[in-house]
C-alpha cells in the first residue's frame, strides 16, 4: 500500500484577495508609504492600497463627476498620503473625513498609479478604478479630564503665594 503524500505547507503570506477583480494588468497590493517612495517601475501600474480618507473632498477639473480625495495611512510616527482621483459616486461612499476628533472612512482603492501624472501637472496620484469601504468612520468627542489641570492649578497657586511673599518682603525693606 503506497504511503500517502504529505500535505503541502501553507504559506500565510499567500492570500487570496476576494475584492480583487480580474483584469489584464498585474496588480501590486502595496501601501501608501511604498507609493510615497515609489521607484519609476511603479509608474502606470495598477496598484491597490488601503487608507483613511482625510481632509476635504475637492471638485476635480476633470469634470463635475470627478473628485479628489486624500488617503492617508499611519506608519509608526509617519503619515504618508496620496491624492486619489475618483468618481463622485465613489466619493459618496465616504461617511466621515479624518481630522482632529474624527476617524475617517477607511477605503481600499484599486487603480492606476502615476508617479508624475501627465494629466494633472506632474502630481503623484492614483486614478481609482475600484473603491471599497473597509471600515466606516467615526466621531470621537473630546473628554475633558479635570485631573490633567490639577498640576497647572497647583503651580498657579504656588506662584501667586510666592509673589505675595516677595511683595511682603519688598515692603518690609522700605
Amino acid at each position: 500500500e503506497p504511503e500517502p503524500e504529505p500535505e503541502p505547507e501553507i504559506d500565510p503570506k499567500n492570500r487570496v484577495n476576494p475584492q480583487q477583480m480580474p483584469d489584464s494588468s498585474f496588480l501590486y497590493d502595496t501601501s501608501i508609504a511604498e507609493l510615497a517612495n515609489a521607484d519609476p517601475y511603479m509608474n502606470n501600474q495598477t496598484v491597490q492600497v488601503v487608507g483613511e480618507a482625510i481632509g476635504d473632498i475637492l471638485a476635480a477639473v476633470d469634470g463635475p463627476s470627478y473628485a479628489w480625495v486624500m488617503l492617508q495611512e499611519k506608519v509608526d510616527n509617519d503619515y504618508p498620503q496620496i491624492s486619489v482621483l475618483m468618481t463622485r459616486t465613489q466619493s459618496d461612499l465616504i461617511d466621515n473625513l479624518g481630522r482632529y476628533g474624527v476617524q475617517g472612512t477607511k477605503l481600499q482603492v484599486r487603480g492606476q498609479f502615476h508617479l508624475s501624472c501627465p494629466q494633472h501637472d506632474g502630481l503623484t496620484d492614483l486614478h481609482a478604478e475600484s473603491v471599497t469601504v473597509v471600515a466606516r468612520g467615526s466621531v470621537a468627542p473630546d473628554h475633558l479630564e479635570w485631573k490633567q489641570f490639577l498640576p497647572g492649578v497647583v503651580l498657579f497657586v504656588v506662584a501667586g503665594a510666592l509673589l505675595l511673599v516677595f511683595r511682603w518682603l519688598q515692603e518690609g525693606q522700605r
